[in-house]
């Protein structure tokens, strides 16, 4: 009889054990999501600081990261991409890290980048566009509002899109509404550290 409660109470303790493990191993605490911020904050305020000068105008950080964002990194294609909860932090974070991405990641990098040098409003829309190949895909850009208006700054596309180099540089959303599926059921979140 006291072996099999010995058995059983060793048992009960490896249960305990494993379970204990496993709760720890899937509970992210929030200082870790902080951490993973903070390293997305001093990847962005890296990059901002080698790229543009306090300076230089709104307008010209913006440029000058534009064209960083298309120069330095490549295209990796995402498939079955899915807005989860802090994903552009994740998006942009990786594109800083591996060098190529999506148009998610580049919408985000660019749009993390925008948001550090300027203050300005940044949000990154998730919607479709027709401006690749003429037929509606999925597809994410960068929005930056400036004096209450909100301009379209789309590295992806203005990288790879034909004959569209500086055509996807802060404009305004009303010019490119048909080539931005008129923006139905376009979601946005906001650039936020």
């Amino acid at each position: 009889m006291i072996k099999r409660i010995d058995k059983n109470i060793t048992k009960i303790g490896l249960l305990m054990i494993v379970f204990s493990l496993i709760i720890t191993v899937t509970y992210v605490p929030s200082s870790a999501k902080a951490s993973a911020s903070t390293t997305l904050l001093e990847q962005t305020e890296k990059i901002v600081n080698k790229k543009v000068k306090q300076t230089d105008s709104e307008r010209k950080k913006l440029k000058k990261l534009f064209k960083f964002v298309e120069k330095n990194y490549d295209y990796k294609r995402t498939v079955d991409f899915v807005a989860y909860n802090g994903w552009e932090k994740d998006y942009a974070s990786e594109m800083y890290s591996e060098k190529k991405g999506s148009c998610y990641h580049f919408a985000a990098a660019y749009s993390f980048l925008a948001k550090k040098a300027t203050g300005l409003n940044v949000r990154i829309g998730i919607g479709k566009t027709n401006g690749f190949s003429g037929t509606l895909q999925g597809h994410a850009w960068a929005e930056i509002k400036i004096n209450s208006i909100w301009y379209i700054c789309d590295t992806n596309m203005d990288k790879y899109a034909e004959n569209s180099s500086g055509k996807y540089f802060l404009k305004k959303r009303d010019k490119l509404k048909n080539i931005y599926d008129n923006f139905k059921g376009v979601q946005y979140c906001t650039a936020a550290f």
